[in-house]
């Protein structure tokens, strides 16, 4: 067993120091939460990929969890098939803080400062006579809510999507993060969401949940970057059936401070400065992908050939130094996803369909002249007096729920109606039940994007597995 040599106030100083840049989370260190895992969890995907993620994401900002679940419960998931979930959820906790105080043998809550259900409550749970949220999710639908809920999901048993099961696990996370930071959460509310139209409804019933495509073959994906979004959407993809060769991209090494939101970067991972490439392979190794890591940025790569002799089918733009979106969109990219975080506690996801939709140059092309950076995990907290400064944050959860997006977005490309929802989405987690805003968006003129002709692609790229989504009606009339 590794021996975590860091003292607890320095990695903790470490660890917390970009979420203590915001005056607002004073204090969170003290909060604790009570955990309870509805008892389906022993048969349940869902519900374990549910647990596995929301205690991840949790353990990675609050210090103190007591945990309800089955003793008897086995693994189903990938990372920890057949073995005894309490035990391997209990041993992936201490590997994301090595003091934290995660507690899996008692069921009395009554001290905690709020307890969350995964799964719908029951009325035969020990909920300390206490205000408690709960979140579910199953198939493409998540769901949120304070209290008992006004209506029941339809858990189907063989359901192998983790798509809602993640998105509530970040839903879940974020009422909690906020109910430390002081937030007065409802008496009673209940919103669902669906990630395939991005549509909210009170009941989940009146939302689409559509069957997948398992086992889909995505061909040659560039993964530019393996940060905070890039990573955890690694760790998701594994608790899919997606095929695919992933080609990771990055010079970084794991860092202390990347260990309060980046799902499978542990605290001995950063003690021994690992490689981000490494740490995101081993992440996707219990799933169906191949991995080829290349240490260095995209630059690099393609200086090395590597865009034409590995030529892409999808390219996931989820790093933002060194020129990266002119890098990208001048080699003549086929279809590109990418993902960043806002400024009010939310994410964008953006799609570029060549020749069809704008890209990630059109995107933020006013704001290239000055350096700007759009920011991954970042986001802005305010202090209660508005003429000062507003500082800058890490909220744990958020480079997952952009993970999720991207993933939901790949997942939806298997599917014969693709693309089913507009290029550009966008989510904040600022109050409970907020909706998702779409939007699609042409090219720009004057945007290298719109100017370039088909007849510049490589003929790598027009045979690239989604060419046939481009728009080229316009050239051809």
């Amino acid at each position: 067993m590794n021996v975590f040599s860091v003292p607890k106030e320095a990695w903790y100083s470490s660890r917390d120091d970009r979420t203590r840049r915001a005056e607002e989370i004073d204090g969170i260190e003290d909060f604790s939460l009570g955990i309870i895992i509805h008892p389906k969890v022993e048969s349940s995907y869902p519900i374990q990929v549910m647990s596995a993620i929301a205690l991840n994401l949790l353990a990675r900002w609050c210090r103190k969890l007591k945990v309800q679940v089955s003793a008897q419960a086995v693994s189903i998931l990938p990372y920890t098939l057949g073995q005894n979930l309490k035990d391997s959820l209990s041993h992936e906790l201490a590997n994301i803080d090595p003091y934290g105080q995660f507690d899996f043998n008692s069921s009395d809550m009554r001290d905690c400062d709020q307890i969350l259900v995964l799964g719908q409550p029951q009325e035969s749970m020990d909920l300390a006579g206490r205000q408690f949220i709960w979140v579910d999710g199953y198939g493409w639908i998540a769901g949120v809510g304070y209290g008992f809920p006004t209506a029941q999901s339809n858990h189907v048993e063989d359901e192998t999507n983790p798509l809602g099961a993640t998105f509530a696990a970040c839903l879940g996370v974020a009422e909690a993060f906020r109910y430390a930071l002081g937030s007065i959460p409802p008496k009673s509310k209940s919103v669902w969401y669906s990630l395939y139209d991005f549509k909210k409804a009170e009941v989940p019933a009146q939302l689409k949940s559509p069957k997948y495509v398992p086992e889909f073959d995505f061909g040659r994906i560039h993964q530019i970057g393996c940060g905070a979004v890039a990573s955890s959407l690694d760790f998701l993809i594994a608790f899919t059936q997606l095929r695919a060769t992933v080609y990771l991209i990055d010079y970084d090494q794991v860092d202390f401070t990347d260990c309060n939101r980046c799902l499978p970067f542990y605290a001995q991972d950063a003690l021994l400065k690992r490689d981000k490439i490494q740490a995101c392979s081993d992440a996707l190794k219990p799933s169906r992908t191949s991995q080829m890591r290349f240490k260095g940025d995209y630059g690099d790569f393609i200086a090395k050939n590597g865009f034409l002799t590995t030529a892409p089918d999808i390219i996931l733009c989820l790093a933002n130094e060194r020129n990266i979106w002119a890098t990208i969109q001048n080699n003549l990219p086929p279809i590109v996803l990418h993902a960043t975080t806002t400024l009010n506690w939310g994410v964008n996801l953006g799609r570029h369909i060549p020749k069809k939709e704008w890209c990630i140059m059109c995107r933020f092309s006013r704001e290239m002249d000055i350096s700007f950076h759009p920011v991954c995990g970042e986001v802005e907290l305010k202090k209660s007096n508005s003429q000062e400064k507003p500082v800058q944050g890490v909220l744990p959860f958020l480079s997952t729920v952009a993970a999720v997006l991207i993933l939901a977005e790949m997942v939806k490309m298997a599917m014969k109606d693709y693309p089913v929802n507009d290029d550009f989405v966008e989510f904040s987690t600022r109050n409970t039940g907020t909706q998702f805003v779409t939007a699609q968006r042409a090219a720009e003129e004057g945007c290298v994007c719109n100017e370039q002709s088909l007849d510049l692609y490589q003929k790598e790229t027009v045979t690239s597995k989604f060419w046939r989504l481009t728009d080229n009606k316009k050239e051809k009339a």
